[in-house]
């Protein structure tokens, strides 16, 4: 059972962050400041919040649980974020702040029309619930551990925690919350490390040294083999098409994004976000080694219990205290990101287009009751969708929302780079580009991370086809506006390409992006150097 010591520290941490949700949220005043924050963020508080909405508690326990039974290969699904990043940078992120949307899916009517973007939203959803599903899960898991309660009783807790603050501050009581919540994780992987490393009784590049010798420091495969996850081309490829849809397509991330200041704001959050997202992520790695040194090979029934295995048995009291409020801020920094995100895309992509009479009639009030709603629904997909799991959380997620990432980067792509694409064409073309993913996917045995590219070629491919068989209602000048290539030549006739040392162009390289883009090479050096 949990100390009271323990209860104490983990009772002032949730109230800590509920207070501190209340106060930076106060001041907001109208729907635009709860999804947007009025656009007045600076850009390291952004560049925290993209980095702890993506870190959630299913990267705290299901990645070094994931790497117990495999090292560090799992590092590889991860390795084309700065990459993805770096295409965002260069193409969907320059345009949707020139356009000051709200909803990328607005952008998608813009480009297309209502067609396309109901089926957009309703693929957001789908896999915002998902994803938000499986990082309530972790840490009601870990509590039924602890406690012995019924998850049952349990998940509806862990959600009403997280969402609480989300309900009262809206966007800017996530940003700062997650900012609080990133170190508080950061404080608790340094604790799991240091105990660890007591307990086997060897320093920490002995203990490295130990798990090399087995292989788990071997992460760069350049196997062939299509139902290898971890491998080589398998991460590049597949691997950074789910980013891109990720970080450039989806709301949850570009939302925190848009509240920036400017496009040099935008630019430094997400190459700070990459380098700060991806050395976590190695660090649970390195945690899910240094457990397998630590228990000498031991074999576990179920991967997401490996960590909480060890904390519930080997961590001090106090210690257990701190970890779990960092398993928290992991799941809050996570979940009230994509309640928010849901929230923002049902207000402005449903309500407000199929319901409202006008914009005016979404209140602020009106907001937080659909985000309360939302929590409802969170918790029912919970249930349904992860309990009875024994594979690592972050695999089993990456298998649902992969179906998703392919045929979703497809309609953006179709968005930003053609002019002939249409509404009912690409409409069209995602229900045939789904399916086909689908139906190769189960039927063949090819690994999840492969479906985002494969459903990227068959969904642009078919939005293409059928564009050319059904009329477009737009002629190519309406449409170009809302291209990649369009928004280039726009923004040269405007005379104003730069902010700073920051490019508003698409397309154009500046320093953030070559930054980003080192930091990518970067990583397959570091790699390659640490097995050897």
């Amino acid at each position: 059972m949990i100390s009271a010591i323990d209860t104490a520290l983990i009772v002032a941490y949730i109230l800590g962050v509920l207070v501190l949700g209340w106060y930076v949220g106060k001041s907001n005043k109208s729907a635009d400041d709860y999804y947007l924050a009025g656009r007045s963020m600076g850009w390291w508080p952004i560049a925290i919040s993209v980095a702890a909405s993506m870190i959630s508690a299913n990267g705290f326990i299901g990645g070094p649980g994931w790497a117990y039974t495999s090292g560090i290969k799992p590092f590889m699904v991860n390795i084309g974020v700065p990459l993805a990043i770096t295409f965002v940078m260069i193409t969907s992120v320059p345009l949707f702040y020139n356009l000051k949307v709200t909803t990328v899916y607005e952008y998608v009517e813009l480009r297309f029309g209502p067609k396309t973007r109901v089926i957009s939203v309703v693929a957001f959803l789908a896999n915002s619930i998902i994803q938000v599903s499986s990082m309530v899960f972790i840490p009601a898991l870990f509590l039924q551990t602890l406690t012995g309660w019924d998850i049952a009783l349990l998940i509806p807790i862990v959600v009403s925690t997280s969402v609480v603050y989300t309900l009262i501050g809206g966007i800017k009581a996530d940003i700062w919350t997650d900012v609080i919540q990133f170190f508080v994780m950061w404080f608790a992987l340094f604790l799991i490390i240091a105990i660890m490393l007591n307990g086997i009784g060897l320093g920490f590049f002995d203990s490295l040294k130990l798990a090399g010798q087995t292989g788990k420091l071997n992460a760069i495969d350049f196997s062939l083999d299509l139902k290898n996850t971890n491998a080589f081309w398998a991460t590049l490829i597949g691997g950074t098409f789910m980013w891109v849809r990720y970080f450039g397509f989806d709301q949850v991330q570009i939302q925190r994004i848009l509240t920036s200041k400017s496009i040099r704001g935008i630019k430094q959050s997400f190459f700070t976000s990459a380098v700060l997202m991806n050395t976590m992520y190695f660090i649970f790695m390195i945690v899910g080694v240094l457990l397998y040194v630590f228990y000498k090979g031991r074999a576990f029934a179920n991967e997401n219990g490996i960590l909480i295995d060890f904390i519930t048995n080997f961590l001090p009291v106090g210690a257990i205290g701190i970890v779990i409020a960092g398993l928290f801020a992991a799941a809050m920094s996570s979940i009230d990101s994509l309640l928010n995100s849901m929230s923002a895309v049902f207000v402005k992509d449903i309500y407000e287009r199929f319901f409202a009479k006008d914009a005016a009639e979404t209140t602020l009030k009106q907001s937080i009751t659909i985000s309360a709603i939302w929590a409802l629904v969170i918790m029912f997909f919970t249930f349904i969708g992860f309990i009875g799991s024994t594979r690592s959380v972050l695999a089993v997620v990456g298998s649902y929302i992969a179906y998703i990432s392919g045929p979703m980067c497809g309609v953006f792509f179709l968005a930003l780079f053609t002019e002939k694409a249409n509404d009912t064409g690409v409409a069209t073309g995602i229900a045939v580009g789904f399916g086909l993913t689908l139906f190769i996917g189960i039927g063949s045995g090819i690994s999840w991370i492969w479906m985002p590219a494969i459903g990227l070629v068959l969904t642009f491919s078919a939005g293409m086809l059928f564009s050319m068989l059904f009329p477009s209602p737009k002629t190519c000048e309406e449409i170009r506006p809302y291209t990649v290539q369009g928004q280039r030549r726009q923004i040269i006739a405007s005379g104003k390409t730069r902010e700073g040392d920051a490019s508003l162009l698409p397309l154009e390289i500046d320093r953030y992006v070559l930054g980003t883009f080192s930091f990518f090479v970067f990583q397959y050096v570091f790699l390659a150097w640490l097995a050897n």
